[in-house]
């Protein structure tokens, strides 16, 4: 492996644990939180964040939720990861290919941000967006739209 891509393969980890280091900053904030570690959620090597609490077995069938831990009232569960589009395990890799999320880009590397959000919670997905946009993520499709 060649230092460019060795750099580059360790400026996402870096990126990928300031975003779950900036996650884990919310946890006074949001109560749902409560059990979030860096260390424990996120997998650096493959810059996949993953957190549930308070969550169930899926009840549908079809769909990425029924993959994926439901969350009670009180619960969140939720995934990022950040990988190479032209990496084939990564790209067919089912929790990428959602059609109703937008292509998101921190540099080079495709961003896929699923979360699901219990009723009765303060809802901390614009705030994980804000910290996702404080490191750099882009929305081409957003971006390349014509202002009316």
């Amino acid at each position: 492996m060649n230092k460019l891509k060795e750099s580059s393969e360790e400026d996402y980890r870096t990126i990928c644990e300031n975003i779950a280091k900036d996650i884990g900053l919310l946890k006074d904030k949001f109560p749902q939180l409560k059990e979030f570690n860096v260390s424990n959620n996120l997998d650096k090597e493959s810059c996949k964040l993953r957190y549930e609490y308070r969550c169930h077995r899926s009840n549908y069938r079809g769909g990425w939720t029924s993959g994926v831990p439901n969350p009670d009232q009180d619960g969140i569960w939720f995934y990022i990861g950040i990988w190479d589009e032209n990496d084939p395990t990564e790209s067919l890799a089912q929790i990428n290919t959602q059609p109703l999320i937008l292509k998101g880009y921190i540099k080079n590397r495709r961003v896929t941000f699923l979360i699901l959000e219990g009723d009765k919670t303060s809802k901390i997905s614009p705030d994980i967006y804000r910290i996702l946009e404080n490191h750099g993520i882009k929305y081409p499709e957003l971006q390349n739209r014509k202002k009316v």
